[in-house]
């Protein structure tokens, strides 16, 4: 292992947030290759590797403890492959290997504001509470909505809305939280 990689893991794993922070871009720097090789056998596809090295490297700086007794490249990458990397991979197998896009009536499984509201209402109220909810969207939340429910990537969202991978799981969260809200409104005004 180098130098530069040695400090950087003894920074990212020192208590102090800001020598944490100045370490990472070090960090990211130098494993980042090495990483990414490692994902692409697996994957096969530079931009899901990026997507997920995004989050593997978020829950690095989350959780960095695992990474304290790492003392060679191939531990390294094995420590991350077993600690971060994994549950990801998995996550995007799931998604690549899914055969149907996820449509608006399935949505309302994900974000079911409560169980037993729900089960009281009629398949047609909750697909109208749905749609109206949709309906009152702003089109580029609408749109980033659709395209998820598609099935589409966060790097596939973030070309057709000609903005940055970030800002659109940003957007997906905040519309998924703001729909779950007109969803549970909607019920609490007709109990």
């Amino acid at each position: 292992m180098n130098k530069q990689l040695r400090n950087a893991l003894k920074g990212i794993i020192a208590p102090e947030d800001d020598r944490r922070r100045r370490a990472m871009e070090p960090f990211v720097r130098a494993t980042f290759e090495i990483f990414s090789r490692y994902l692409y056998r697996y994957l096969g596809n530079e931009v899901e590797c990026e997507d997920v090295l995004e989050d593997v490297y978020a829950d690095i700086w989350e959780d960095p403890d695992r990474l304290r007794n790492v003392a060679s490249e191939k531990e390294l990458v094995r420590t991350v492959y077993l600690y971060y990397m994994r549950k990801r991979l998995r996550e995007v197998y799931r998604r690549m290997n899914r055969h149907l896009y996820l449509s608006q009536n399935d949505l309302t499984n994900l974000m079911a504001p409560e169980v037993g509201i729900l089960e009281s209402m009629s398949q047609e109220e909750i697909e109208g509470a749905l749609h109206q909810a949709l309906g009152r969207l702003k089109p580029r939340e609408r749109r980033a909505i659709e395209l998820w429910m598609e099935g589409m990537s966060s790097r596939a969202i973030a070309n057709d809305l000609a903005t940055t991978v970030g800002a659109t799981k940003m957007l997906k969260f905040r519309t998924i939280l703001k729909l779950k809200k007109m969803l549970t409104d909607y019920c609490q005004e007709n109990e």
